[in-house]
Protein backbone atom coordinates (compact mmCIF):
# COMPACT_ATOMS: atom_id res chain seq x y z
CA UNK A 1 0.00 0.00 0.00
CA UNK A 2 1.29 3.50 -0.93
CA UNK A 3 1.98 5.71 2.22
CA UNK A 4 0.00 8.70 2.19
CA UNK A 5 3.57 11.12 2.75
CA UNK A 6 4.97 9.56 -0.72
CA UNK A 7 1.73 10.13 -2.73
CA UNK A 8 1.52 13.85 -1.27
CA UNK A 9 5.68 14.23 -2.17
CA UNK A 10 4.75 13.16 -5.50
CA UNK A 11 2.09 15.42 -6.30
CA UNK A 12 3.69 18.65 -5.00
CA UNK A 13 6.52 17.65 -7.20
CA UNK A 14 4.29 17.02 -10.52
CA UNK A 15 2.53 20.03 -9.90
CA UNK A 16 5.47 22.47 -12.01
CA UNK A 17 5.82 19.86 -14.30
CA UNK A 18 2.43 20.13 -14.97
CA UNK A 19 2.47 23.55 -15.32
CA UNK A 20 5.40 22.90 -18.12
CA UNK A 21 3.37 20.71 -20.01
CA UNK A 22 0.31 22.84 -20.14
CA UNK A 23 2.17 25.89 -21.61
CA UNK A 24 3.62 23.70 -24.00
CA UNK A 25 0.24 21.94 -25.50
CA UNK A 26 -0.80 25.45 -25.41
CA UNK A 27 1.67 27.18 -27.48
CA UNK A 28 2.13 24.17 -29.56
CA UNK A 29 -1.18 23.58 -31.02
CA UNK A 30 -1.88 27.22 -31.64
CA UNK A 31 0.90 26.95 -33.83
CA UNK A 32 -0.44 23.64 -35.19
CA UNK A 33 -4.00 24.72 -35.83
CA UNK A 34 -2.74 27.87 -37.60
CA UNK A 35 -0.49 26.16 -40.11
CA UNK A 36 -3.55 23.73 -40.98
CA UNK A 37 -5.98 26.51 -41.50
CA UNK A 38 -3.38 28.33 -43.31
CA UNK A 39 -2.78 25.46 -45.68
CA UNK A 40 -6.27 25.05 -47.04
CA UNK A 41 -6.25 29.10 -47.53
CA UNK A 42 -3.00 28.79 -49.01
CA UNK A 43 -4.44 26.14 -51.84
CA UNK A 44 -7.12 28.29 -52.29
CA UNK A 45 -5.11 31.32 -53.41
CA UNK A 46 -2.94 29.21 -55.52
CA UNK A 47 -5.59 26.72 -57.07
CA UNK A 48 -7.76 30.36 -57.75
CA UNK A 49 -4.97 32.96 -57.82
CA UNK A 50 -7.20 35.33 -59.81
CA UNK A 51 -10.58 34.14 -59.09
CA UNK A 52 -13.19 35.00 -56.43
CA UNK A 53 -12.02 33.92 -53.07
CA UNK A 54 -13.04 34.12 -49.25
CA UNK A 55 -11.10 34.73 -46.31
CA UNK A 56 -11.03 31.68 -44.20
CA UNK A 57 -9.92 34.07 -41.34
CA UNK A 58 -13.48 35.66 -41.34
CA UNK A 59 -15.55 32.77 -43.19
CA UNK A 60 -16.18 29.32 -44.17
CA UNK A 61 -15.58 28.34 -47.62
CA UNK A 62 -18.55 26.10 -47.85
CA UNK A 63 -21.71 25.79 -50.03
CA UNK A 64 -24.23 23.14 -49.84
CA UNK A 65 -25.20 23.08 -53.44
CA UNK A 66 -22.88 20.08 -54.50
CA UNK A 67 -23.85 21.20 -58.10
CA UNK A 68 -22.23 24.79 -57.98
CA UNK A 69 -18.36 25.34 -59.13
CA UNK A 70 -17.63 26.39 -55.56
CA UNK A 71 -18.80 23.60 -54.04
CA UNK A 72 -16.48 21.11 -56.79
CA UNK A 73 -14.05 23.25 -56.53
CA UNK A 74 -13.71 23.03 -52.42
CA UNK A 75 -14.04 19.18 -52.78
CA UNK A 76 -10.65 19.51 -55.21
CA UNK A 77 -8.85 21.59 -52.60
CA UNK A 78 -9.67 19.26 -49.93
CA UNK A 79 -7.73 16.53 -51.60
CA UNK A 80 -5.16 18.68 -51.98
CA UNK A 81 -4.64 19.74 -48.76
CA UNK A 82 -5.06 16.23 -47.55
CA UNK A 83 -1.92 15.31 -50.10
CA UNK A 84 0.17 18.36 -48.75
CA UNK A 85 -0.76 17.31 -45.10
CA UNK A 86 0.51 13.46 -46.20
CA UNK A 87 3.70 15.15 -46.56
CA UNK A 88 3.69 17.08 -43.76
CA UNK A 89 3.02 13.91 -41.53
CA UNK A 90 5.60 12.06 -43.43
CA UNK A 91 8.53 14.65 -43.36
CA UNK A 92 8.14 15.06 -39.56
CA UNK A 93 7.31 11.37 -38.93
CA UNK A 94 10.74 9.88 -40.75
CA UNK A 95 13.32 11.52 -38.31
CA UNK A 96 11.03 11.59 -35.41
CA UNK A 97 11.18 7.40 -35.67
CA UNK A 98 14.68 7.69 -35.04
CA UNK A 99 14.84 10.58 -32.31
CA UNK A 100 12.25 9.45 -30.28
CA UNK A 101 13.19 6.69 -29.30
CA UNK A 102 17.02 7.76 -28.81
CA UNK A 103 16.07 10.84 -27.36
CA UNK A 104 13.85 8.26 -24.35
CA UNK A 105 16.40 5.71 -23.98
CA UNK A 106 19.20 8.09 -23.37
CA UNK A 107 17.44 9.44 -20.74
CA UNK A 108 17.47 6.63 -18.17
CA UNK A 109 21.14 7.60 -18.84
CA UNK A 110 21.35 11.44 -18.75
CA UNK A 111 17.79 11.94 -16.98
CA UNK A 112 14.29 13.52 -18.78
CA UNK A 113 15.08 17.69 -18.22
CA UNK A 114 18.03 17.93 -21.05
CA UNK A 115 15.34 16.11 -24.00
CA UNK A 116 12.71 18.08 -23.23
CA UNK A 117 14.84 20.82 -23.63
CA UNK A 118 16.14 19.70 -27.17
CA UNK A 119 12.21 19.11 -28.24
CA UNK A 120 11.19 22.42 -27.33
CA UNK A 121 14.14 24.49 -29.05
CA UNK A 122 12.59 22.61 -32.21
CA UNK A 123 9.44 23.18 -31.66
CA UNK A 124 10.22 26.79 -31.42
CA UNK A 125 12.43 26.72 -34.25
CA UNK A 126 9.71 25.18 -36.29
CA UNK A 127 6.74 27.72 -35.52
CA UNK A 128 9.40 30.79 -35.87
CA UNK A 129 10.25 29.53 -39.81
CA UNK A 130 6.41 29.20 -40.40
CA UNK A 131 5.93 32.48 -38.85
CA UNK A 132 8.33 33.94 -41.44
CA UNK A 133 7.16 31.87 -44.37
CA UNK A 134 3.71 33.04 -43.82
CA UNK A 135 4.63 37.07 -43.11
CA UNK A 136 6.65 36.58 -46.68
CA UNK A 137 4.89 34.68 -48.77
CA UNK A 138 6.76 31.93 -49.26
CA UNK A 139 5.53 28.54 -50.87
CA UNK A 140 3.35 26.73 -48.72
CA UNK A 141 5.86 23.65 -49.61
CA UNK A 142 8.54 24.70 -47.64
CA UNK A 143 6.67 24.14 -44.69
CA UNK A 144 7.70 20.45 -44.99
CA UNK A 145 11.11 21.14 -44.52
CA UNK A 146 10.26 23.83 -41.16
CA UNK A 147 8.11 20.33 -39.71
CA UNK A 148 11.01 18.15 -40.42
CA UNK A 149 13.31 19.82 -38.21
CA UNK A 150 10.70 20.15 -35.59
CA UNK A 151 10.52 15.76 -36.19
CA UNK A 152 14.57 15.81 -35.65
CA UNK A 153 14.34 17.42 -32.30
CA UNK A 154 11.60 15.07 -31.12
CA UNK A 155 8.86 17.24 -31.07
CA UNK A 156 5.19 16.21 -28.87
CA UNK A 157 6.77 12.97 -28.89
CA UNK A 158 9.50 13.27 -27.04
CA UNK A 159 7.20 15.97 -24.49
CA UNK A 160 4.71 13.17 -24.33
CA UNK A 161 7.30 10.57 -23.23
CA UNK A 162 8.99 12.37 -20.78
CA UNK A 163 5.86 13.16 -18.82
CA UNK A 164 4.96 9.63 -18.35
CA UNK A 165 8.93 8.81 -17.35
CA UNK A 166 8.69 11.80 -14.81
CA UNK A 167 5.76 10.36 -13.35
CA UNK A 168 6.82 7.05 -13.17
CA UNK A 169 10.19 7.99 -11.33
CA UNK A 170 8.15 10.00 -8.64
CA UNK A 171 5.53 7.15 -8.22
CA UNK A 172 5.54 3.78 -6.88
CA UNK A 173 6.01 0.85 -9.03
CA UNK A 174 2.41 -1.10 -8.48
CA UNK A 175 0.64 1.58 -6.77
CA UNK A 176 -2.90 2.86 -7.77
CA UNK A 177 -1.81 6.93 -7.56
CA UNK A 178 0.90 5.80 -10.59
CA UNK A 179 -2.66 5.25 -13.19
CA UNK A 180 -4.24 8.69 -11.71
CA UNK A 181 -1.29 11.13 -11.70
CA UNK A 182 -0.46 10.14 -15.35
CA UNK A 183 -4.33 10.84 -16.11
CA UNK A 184 -3.48 13.97 -14.66
CA UNK A 185 -0.70 15.01 -16.49
CA UNK A 186 -2.25 14.10 -19.38
CA UNK A 187 -5.14 16.08 -18.48
CA UNK A 188 -3.12 19.01 -18.10
CA UNK A 189 -1.23 18.68 -21.93
CA UNK A 190 -4.86 18.23 -23.43
CA UNK A 191 -6.52 21.07 -21.50
CA UNK A 192 -3.53 23.23 -23.11
CA UNK A 193 -4.59 22.41 -26.67
CA UNK A 194 -8.23 22.67 -25.68
CA UNK A 195 -7.73 26.49 -24.64
CA UNK A 196 -5.54 26.72 -27.56
CA UNK A 197 -8.21 25.33 -30.61
CA UNK A 198 -10.01 27.92 -29.05
CA UNK A 199 -8.18 30.58 -28.59
CA UNK A 200 -6.76 30.03 -32.10
CA UNK A 201 -9.70 30.64 -33.95
CA UNK A 202 -10.18 34.17 -32.53
CA UNK A 203 -6.68 35.04 -33.01
CA UNK A 204 -6.79 33.92 -36.21
CA UNK A 205 -9.85 35.86 -37.37
CA UNK A 206 -8.92 39.27 -35.37
CA UNK A 207 -5.06 39.19 -36.58
CA UNK A 208 -4.10 36.85 -39.05
CA UNK A 209 -2.15 33.75 -39.51
CA UNK A 210 1.71 35.58 -39.43
CA UNK A 211 0.24 37.00 -35.43
CA UNK A 212 -1.10 33.27 -34.39
CA UNK A 213 2.00 31.58 -35.55
CA UNK A 214 3.94 34.70 -33.67
CA UNK A 215 2.24 34.09 -30.67
CA UNK A 216 2.75 30.59 -30.64
CA UNK A 217 6.67 31.15 -31.20
CA UNK A 218 6.49 33.36 -28.17
CA UNK A 219 4.52 31.30 -25.95
CA UNK A 220 7.17 28.07 -26.63
CA UNK A 221 9.52 30.27 -24.25
CA UNK A 222 7.35 29.55 -21.24
CA UNK A 223 8.06 25.82 -21.31
CA UNK A 224 11.60 26.37 -21.41
CA UNK A 225 11.35 29.03 -18.47
CA UNK A 226 9.42 26.46 -16.46
CA UNK A 227 11.84 23.88 -17.25
CA UNK A 228 14.50 25.28 -15.12
CA UNK A 229 12.35 25.09 -12.06
CA UNK A 230 11.43 21.26 -12.69
CA UNK A 231 13.48 19.00 -10.25
CA UNK A 232 15.52 16.21 -12.26
CA UNK A 233 12.99 13.27 -11.11
CA UNK A 234 15.67 10.37 -12.57
CA UNK A 235 17.74 10.24 -9.45
CA UNK A 236 21.55 9.75 -10.10
CA UNK A 237 21.74 6.10 -8.13
CA UNK A 238 19.29 4.67 -10.98
CA UNK A 239 20.76 6.02 -14.07
CA UNK A 240 22.25 3.55 -16.07
CA UNK A 241 25.18 3.42 -17.57
CA UNK A 242 25.33 4.99 -21.39
CA UNK A 243 26.40 2.32 -23.76
CA UNK A 244 27.48 3.64 -27.70
CA UNK A 245 25.68 0.42 -28.53
CA UNK A 246 23.33 0.25 -31.98
CA UNK A 247 22.87 -3.87 -30.87
CA UNK A 248 22.36 -3.04 -27.28
CA UNK A 249 20.00 -0.74 -27.69
CA UNK A 250 17.77 -1.96 -30.04
CA UNK A 251 17.67 -5.39 -28.11
CA UNK A 252 16.54 -3.45 -24.79
CA UNK A 253 13.67 -1.83 -26.83
CA UNK A 254 12.54 -5.19 -27.86
CA UNK A 255 13.15 -6.99 -24.45
CA UNK A 256 9.49 -6.47 -23.14
CA UNK A 257 7.92 -7.95 -26.12
CA UNK A 258 10.17 -11.28 -26.90
CA UNK A 259 10.99 -12.34 -23.13
CA UNK A 260 9.38 -12.34 -19.47
CA UNK A 261 10.86 -10.85 -16.63
CA UNK A 262 11.94 -13.33 -14.36
CA UNK A 263 11.65 -10.99 -11.49
CA UNK A 264 8.43 -9.03 -11.90
CA UNK A 265 5.51 -11.33 -11.62
CA UNK A 266 3.29 -8.86 -13.60
CA UNK A 267 5.36 -9.22 -16.59
CA UNK A 268 5.14 -10.87 -19.20
CA UNK A 269 5.82 -10.23 -22.97
CA UNK A 270 2.13 -11.50 -24.21
CA UNK A 271 0.89 -8.38 -21.52
CA UNK A 272 3.12 -6.28 -23.41
CA UNK A 273 2.24 -7.20 -27.12
CA UNK A 274 -1.20 -7.07 -26.07
CA UNK A 275 -1.05 -3.52 -24.42
CA UNK A 276 1.08 -2.10 -27.62
CA UNK A 277 -1.20 -3.68 -29.90
CA UNK A 278 -3.85 -2.27 -28.79
CA UNK A 279 -2.09 0.97 -28.03
CA UNK A 280 -1.27 0.88 -31.91
CA UNK A 281 -4.77 0.21 -32.80
CA UNK A 282 -6.45 3.24 -30.91
CA UNK A 283 -3.82 5.67 -31.48
CA UNK A 284 -3.34 5.63 -35.17
CA UNK A 285 -7.19 5.70 -35.42
CA UNK A 286 -7.44 8.72 -33.28
CA UNK A 287 -4.65 10.40 -34.92
CA UNK A 288 -5.78 9.33 -38.61
CA UNK A 289 -9.24 11.17 -38.09
CA UNK A 290 -7.89 13.54 -36.22
CA UNK A 291 -5.50 14.90 -39.33
CA UNK A 292 -8.58 15.10 -41.50
CA UNK A 293 -10.78 16.41 -38.89
CA UNK A 294 -10.54 20.02 -39.18
CA UNK A 295 -10.79 19.75 -43.34
CA UNK A 296 -14.29 17.50 -42.39
CA UNK A 297 -15.95 19.81 -40.37
CA UNK A 298 -15.06 22.54 -42.29
CA UNK A 299 -16.82 20.67 -45.12
CA UNK A 300 -20.46 20.77 -46.49
CA UNK A 301 -22.65 20.41 -44.15
CA UNK A 302 -21.23 22.00 -41.81
CA UNK A 303 -19.13 24.69 -42.52
CA UNK A 304 -17.36 25.27 -40.01
CA UNK A 305 -15.33 28.56 -40.27
CA UNK A 306 -11.91 29.09 -37.71
CA UNK A 307 -14.03 30.24 -34.96
CA UNK A 308 -16.17 27.48 -34.78
CA UNK A 309 -13.68 25.14 -35.26
CA UNK A 310 -12.06 26.52 -31.67
CA UNK A 311 -15.16 26.61 -30.01
CA UNK A 312 -16.19 23.10 -30.97
CA UNK A 313 -12.99 21.41 -30.06
CA UNK A 314 -12.25 23.34 -27.09
CA UNK A 315 -15.70 22.04 -25.68
CA UNK A 316 -15.33 18.37 -26.79
CA UNK A 317 -11.90 18.54 -25.27
CA UNK A 318 -12.40 20.03 -21.89
CA UNK A 319 -16.15 18.35 -21.52
CA UNK A 320 -14.10 14.79 -22.66
CA UNK A 321 -10.66 15.58 -20.15
CA UNK A 322 -12.71 16.29 -16.82
CA UNK A 323 -14.71 13.65 -17.34
CA UNK A 324 -11.59 11.16 -17.92
CA UNK A 325 -9.73 12.58 -14.58
CA UNK A 326 -12.65 12.27 -12.36
CA UNK A 327 -14.14 9.53 -14.28
CA UNK A 328 -10.89 7.23 -14.23
CA UNK A 329 -10.67 8.11 -10.10
CA UNK A 330 -14.36 6.95 -9.52
CA UNK A 331 -13.85 4.11 -11.68
CA UNK A 332 -10.66 2.49 -10.20
CA UNK A 333 -12.71 1.44 -7.33
CA UNK A 334 -13.88 -1.20 -8.57
CA UNK A 335 -12.58 -1.62 -12.55
CA UNK A 336 -8.93 -2.52 -13.09
CA UNK A 337 -6.74 0.03 -15.63
CA UNK A 338 -7.78 -2.72 -18.51
CA UNK A 339 -11.49 -2.34 -18.01
CA UNK A 340 -11.40 1.37 -17.77
CA UNK A 341 -9.52 0.92 -21.35
CA UNK A 342 -11.92 -1.09 -22.99
CA UNK A 343 -15.02 1.28 -21.52
CA UNK A 344 -13.36 4.35 -23.33
CA UNK A 345 -12.56 2.12 -26.65
CA UNK A 346 -16.22 0.73 -27.12
CA UNK A 347 -17.48 4.12 -26.78
CA UNK A 348 -15.17 5.54 -29.14
CA UNK A 349 -16.66 2.94 -31.73
CA UNK A 350 -19.90 3.99 -31.53
CA UNK A 351 -18.66 7.79 -31.71
CA UNK A 352 -16.40 6.93 -34.68
CA UNK A 353 -19.98 5.39 -36.47
CA UNK A 354 -21.74 8.17 -35.62
CA UNK A 355 -19.33 10.97 -36.51
CA UNK A 356 -19.37 9.25 -40.43
CA UNK A 357 -22.90 8.98 -40.65
CA UNK A 358 -23.68 13.16 -38.84
CA UNK A 359 -25.77 14.83 -41.75
CA UNK A 360 -26.06 17.95 -39.63
CA UNK A 361 -23.96 20.08 -36.47
CA UNK A 362 -26.51 18.60 -34.23
CA UNK A 363 -25.86 14.57 -34.97
CA UNK A 364 -22.00 15.65 -35.58
CA UNK A 365 -22.50 17.07 -31.43
CA UNK A 366 -23.81 14.07 -30.53
CA UNK A 367 -21.65 11.80 -31.97
CA UNK A 368 -18.85 13.56 -29.92
CA UNK A 369 -20.99 13.63 -26.71
CA UNK A 370 -20.49 9.77 -27.39
CA UNK A 371 -17.13 9.57 -27.38
CA UNK A 372 -15.91 11.93 -24.71
CA UNK A 373 -14.53 9.05 -22.93
CA UNK A 374 -13.00 7.53 -25.30
CA UNK A 375 -9.51 8.68 -24.87
CA UNK A 376 -9.20 7.57 -21.42
CA UNK A 377 -7.42 4.35 -22.87
CA UNK A 378 -4.48 5.66 -23.67
CA UNK A 379 -3.09 6.90 -20.40
CA UNK A 380 -4.18 3.67 -18.64
CA UNK A 381 -2.51 1.26 -21.62
CA UNK A 382 0.52 3.57 -20.75
CA UNK A 383 -0.26 3.00 -16.87
CA UNK A 384 -0.18 -1.05 -17.41
CA UNK A 385 3.01 -1.05 -19.29
CA UNK A 386 4.50 1.24 -16.88
CA UNK A 387 3.57 -0.51 -14.03
CA UNK A 388 5.03 -4.14 -15.74
CA UNK A 389 8.50 -1.84 -16.11
CA UNK A 390 11.24 -1.88 -13.54
CA UNK A 391 12.27 1.58 -12.58
CA UNK A 392 16.07 1.52 -14.51
CA UNK A 393 14.26 0.72 -17.27
CA UNK A 394 11.07 3.03 -17.63
CA UNK A 395 12.84 5.50 -20.05
CA UNK A 396 13.89 2.75 -22.85
CA UNK A 397 9.93 1.20 -22.28
CA UNK A 398 8.89 4.52 -22.96
CA UNK A 399 11.36 5.01 -26.11
CA UNK A 400 9.14 1.98 -27.42
CA UNK A 401 5.92 3.50 -26.97
CA UNK A 402 7.23 6.98 -28.23
CA UNK A 403 8.53 5.06 -31.53
CA UNK A 404 5.12 3.64 -32.02
CA UNK A 405 3.51 7.19 -31.50
CA UNK A 406 5.72 7.99 -34.22
CA UNK A 407 4.74 5.84 -36.71
CA UNK A 408 0.98 6.19 -35.61
CA UNK A 409 1.53 9.49 -36.19
CA UNK A 410 2.91 9.93 -39.25
CA UNK A 411 1.26 6.64 -41.00
CA UNK A 412 -2.04 7.52 -39.11
CA UNK A 413 -2.21 11.16 -40.66
CA UNK A 414 -0.91 10.03 -44.33
CA UNK A 415 -3.51 6.89 -43.79
CA UNK A 416 -6.36 9.16 -43.10
CA UNK A 417 -5.36 12.31 -45.14
CA UNK A 418 -4.84 9.62 -48.41
CA UNK A 419 -7.58 8.19 -47.35
CA UNK A 420 -9.85 11.41 -47.28
CA UNK A 421 -8.77 12.96 -50.20
CA UNK A 422 -9.87 9.65 -52.12
CA UNK A 423 -12.97 9.69 -50.65
CA UNK A 424 -14.54 12.92 -49.78
CA UNK A 425 -15.67 12.92 -53.10
CA UNK A 426 -17.62 9.51 -52.82
CA UNK A 427 -18.73 9.60 -49.28
CA UNK A 428 -17.29 12.54 -47.03
CA UNK A 429 -17.60 10.30 -43.62
CA UNK A 430 -16.03 7.09 -45.09
CA UNK A 431 -12.45 7.72 -43.25
CA UNK A 432 -14.41 7.51 -39.74
CA UNK A 433 -15.66 4.01 -40.99
CA UNK A 434 -12.46 2.92 -41.93
CA UNK A 435 -10.85 3.78 -38.79
CA UNK A 436 -13.71 2.02 -36.39
CA UNK A 437 -12.37 -1.01 -37.55
CA UNK A 438 -8.80 -0.38 -35.60
CA UNK A 439 -10.96 0.39 -32.95
CA UNK A 440 -12.91 -2.85 -32.60
CA UNK A 441 -10.11 -4.67 -32.87
CA UNK A 442 -8.25 -3.19 -30.15
CA UNK A 443 -11.30 -3.96 -27.97
CA UNK A 444 -10.92 -7.73 -28.78
CA UNK A 445 -7.25 -7.25 -27.71
CA UNK A 446 -8.29 -5.37 -24.70
CA UNK A 447 -10.67 -8.17 -23.55
CA UNK A 448 -8.14 -10.48 -23.73
CA UNK A 449 -5.59 -8.86 -21.63
CA UNK A 450 -8.30 -8.32 -19.20
CA UNK A 451 -9.02 -12.03 -19.45
CA UNK A 452 -5.50 -12.49 -19.31
CA UNK A 453 -4.64 -10.40 -16.34
CA UNK A 454 -8.04 -12.31 -14.33
CA UNK A 455 -6.21 -16.00 -15.06
CA UNK A 456 -2.92 -14.51 -13.32
CA UNK A 457 -4.87 -13.36 -10.15
CA UNK A 458 -7.06 -16.49 -9.99
CA UNK A 459 -3.69 -18.92 -9.69
CA UNK A 460 -4.62 -20.46 -13.29
CA UNK A 461 -1.70 -18.90 -14.41
CA UNK A 462 2.35 -18.78 -12.99
CA UNK A 463 5.08 -16.58 -14.44
CA UNK A 464 8.04 -17.51 -14.19
CA UNK A 465 9.85 -16.06 -11.06
CA UNK A 466 6.51 -15.85 -9.23
CA UNK A 467 6.41 -17.98 -6.08
CA UNK A 468 2.81 -19.99 -4.84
Amino acid sequence: MESTSTTSGSRRKIIPICGMFFTFSFAYSIGSYSYGEYGHEAFWKKFRPDGPFKNHTHHSLCDANTSSREYQEEQIVQSLVSKWSTYMSLAQGLPLLVSSGLFCTLSDSFGRKPFVLVSLMGVFLKTFLMCLAVEYNWNVYLFILFIFVDGCCGTWVVQVAMSMAMVSDLTIEGGKSRSFLITVVGFFLSLGYALASFATGFIIRNLGFNWSLGIATMLIIAPMILLYFVEETLQVNKRVQFECNISTYLRNLVQFYIEDDPIIQRSSKVKYILCLTAFICILFSRLGCFSVEIYYIMNTPFCFDPVLIGIFQTSKSIVSEFLILFGIKIMQYKLSDSAIALVGTITSVFSFVMIGSASSTGLLIAASVVGVFGMSAIPMIRSILSKMTPAHKQGTMYAGIAMVETICGSVGSAAGSAIYSVTVEIYRGMVFYIFSVFLVVACVLLLLLKLKSKRERNGYEILPGSTN
